[in-house]
């Protein structure tokens, strides 16, 4: 099975890709365009995006895009319908993908919960698309291909999925006013890691110590720790990010 190495991009790019049609849904709606009109803007954009040779491509083993790589990718998806964008508005717009995903990055408890990040995503553009049966049934292969790549990988290969990207993340912190409204932005741009939750399911809280004897536990105690009360059990339960 390839290393989560090589496997980085089909997140990078549907959960981009995902970011990017949120973001012309919303400032279609800010620019008053009829329904019928705006849902077949994002319709085209989703049919290119998840074009059946493309995705196949997408998910075979492969190393890191670059920055300048993904940007051209997302270029022609914009661009893939009939609405047009100059420069300064693809930067823009491109920004706001970036910054997006790389909240939800910081957020996930654990690396696992970047495939469901990306599960969410693409759930949202299901409903997006409306009725466009030919477009859902992208979607749902896309999701096929997502549960063949990532069921049976391993938790450090999770791991090395999330640091690739962490590194292609890393030097972007564009200001986002949601996000510093929201206080989940710091005013240099760097995004807030959460200092408490929900735990993921079977984590011990932090501060947590346990003893062993023989291979088998035999006490466990609770030291005091900063803000290891703010850490809840957790069941398991589906990410709402994305």
């Amino acid at each position: 099975m390839p290393s989560g190495q090589l496997m980085t991009m089909p997140l990078l790019i549907v959960n981009m890709g995902g970011e990017m049609v949120y973001i012309l849904e919303q400032r279609l709606q800010a620019q008053k365009i009829p329904e019928a009109k705006g849902q077949k803007v994002l319709s085209d954009v989703v049919r290119t995006m998840y074009y059946p040779r493309f995705i196949e491509e997408l998910f075979k083993p492969q190393d890191m895009y670059s920055v300048h790589s993904t940007r051209q990718i997302f270029d022609k998806l914009a661009h893939s319908s009939i609405m047009r964008l100059n420069e300064s508005s693809m930067d823009k717009l491109f920004d706001l993908m970036a910054m997006g995903f790389k909240y939800q990055i910081m957020s996930c408890i654990t690396p696992q919960e970047l495939v469901d990040v990306t599960f969410n995503h693409l759930d949202v553009l299901k409903r997006l698309v409306g009725s466009a049966a030919p477009v859902i049934e992208l979607l749902n292969e896309c999701t096929r291909q997502m549960q063949l790549a990532y069921a049976s990988m391993t938790v450090a290969d999770y791991a090395v999925m999330r640091q690739c990207l962490c590194t292609f993340f890393q030097d972007r912190k564009v200001k986002v006013s949601l996000f510093l409204h929201n206080h989940t932005q710091n005013s240099d741009g760097s995004i807030i890691v959460p200092s408490g939750g929900v735990l993921a399911a079977n984590a011990l809280p932090p501060g947590t110590v346990r003893y062993f004897q023989s291979g088998a536990e035999i006490d466990r105690e609770q030291l005091p720790t900063a803000g290891g009360g703010a850490w809840t059990p957790g069941a398991g339960a589906r990410t709402h990010l994305g």
